[in-house]
């Protein structure tokens, strides 16, 4: 049997305690996006992938960072530069179980944090629902600037989960319409 010892927790519960006192005062905001597909969730969960975004998100390009294979997997890392539709970035996928969920986290320069989570239900009818949950998180008084900024709706991600649609329907990229 091992011996219980108390463990002196005092620095942490004074960070704990500062923070809770002065706090960052840094914002926080989050979105929450549902599409019903009239594709089944592993075809839908393919185009889950920075490489075969190219396919189906107009304006779409990437760097790979890091990947075995040149497609998604756990781990997987890239970057969107300025220009991208989306615009730029540093992505990280954290988690990805296929055709059910994947979560990202998308730095934007040293101001904010985004993290995605994508849950992809299966309806039991060749058909699915995607959910996509963004939390934006300010780093600094830059990043509070953005986070007041952003629209209640990001056009741009609702024209790329519509694009997924069309391209699983029509076999092709959906040109975006300005």
């Amino acid at each position: 049997m091992t011996e219980t010892k108390t463990l002196n927790t005092m620095r942490s519960v004074a960070k704990a305690q500062e923070f809770q006192q002065t706090g960052r005062k840094l914002k926080r905001k989050i979105q929450t996006y549902e599409k019903h597909f009239s594709h089944p969730a592993e075809d839908v969960f393919y185009q889950f992938c920075p490489t075969r975004e190219l396919d189906w998100i107009d304006g779409w390009d990437c760097e790979l960072v890091y990947t075995t294979t040149g497609y998604v997997e756990k781990d997987c890392i890239f970057t969107t530069a300025a220009d991208n539709y989306i615009g730029p970035g540093l992505w990280i996928f954290t988690n990805y179980v296929p055709n059910e969920r994947l979560e990202l986290v998308r730095i934007l320069g040293n101001d904010v944090v985004i993290h995605f989570r994508i849950h992809l239900r299966d309806n039991g009818d060749a058909t699915s629902t995607g959910v996509w949950h963004l939390t934006f998180t300010a780093l600094n008084e830059q990043g509070n600037q953005v986070v007041d900024n952003l629209p209640e709706r990001i056009q741009e991600l609702e024209q790329a989960i519509d694009g997924l649609e069309y391209f699983l329907t029509e076999g092709e990229l959906m040109r975006n319409v300005a």
